[in-house]
């Protein structure tokens, strides 16, 4: 797949990275991430970075939860990423860039900007407002080799509705309406998914 030669997007050192979720997906996540991750961080193209193992791009990932319900997106093909057509995600997130601004509030702007595009609301929570809930580093394909999701959690008192209805819709599912379609859940959805049906510390493998 073709990326824009000129888009630079937030990368780490994958050494720096694994360090704090070294099983895939972890829960327990180390007060200096959040402290380390403006020093550790910087902008490279994303031809590169979608190619090179050696660095993880950082992408908030963000669960929207109402009441026992999570939103649960379906990606239409008019949507740019190709590789998620027809695939159900749980989490809204996408790549933070340069435009997202300084170092050490990079993450909270990224976020803030990838809801407000994604979902109908005009003032989208930041870090402050949203629960983190996991780091994921998974190697088990090659697209989540070279990303680094950082997992977050917002609780919403009344349903917030989808912004781009042409490239994606949305539904609030329980876990167990999600767990009959988990076959169409993206990797990093299905991950989630298992790690709320069953928690990481409660599994037996």
């Amino acid at each position: 797949m073709a990326y824009d030669p000129i888009e630079q997007i937030l990368v780490v050192k994958a050494e720096w990275a694994n360090q704090f979720c070294p099983e895939g997906f972890s829960t327990n996540i180390p007060s200096d991430f959040l402290a380390g991750l403006p020093i550790q961080s910087f902008f490279m193209p994303r031809p590169e970075a979608e190619k090179d193992p050696n660095f993880r791009q950082i992408i908030p990932y963000v669960l929207v939860h109402y009441g026992n319900k999570y939103l649960a997106v379906t990606r239409h093909q008019t949507q740019g990423e190709v590789r998620l057509h027809g695939k159900m995600s749980i989490g809204i997130g996408g790549h933070i860039n340069p435009v997202d601004g300084k170092p050490e509030n990079i993450l909270d702007a990224g976020l803030r900007r990838e809801l407000s595009e994604e979902l109908a609301t005009d003032n989208p929570p930041g870090l402050a407002n949203l629960k983190l809930i996991g780091l994921i580093c998974d190697d088990t394909d090659e697209v989540s080799r070279v990303h680094l999701g950082v997992v977050l959690r917002w609780d919403v008192d009344k349903p917030v509705a989808i912004r781009e209805t042409d490239k994606m819709a949305g539904e609030y599912m329980t876990l167990d309406e999600i767990s009959a379609h988990k076959d169409y859940l993206e990797n990093w959805s299905r991950i989630i998914h298992d790690s709320l049906v069953v928690p990481v510390g409660e599994r037996s493998n």
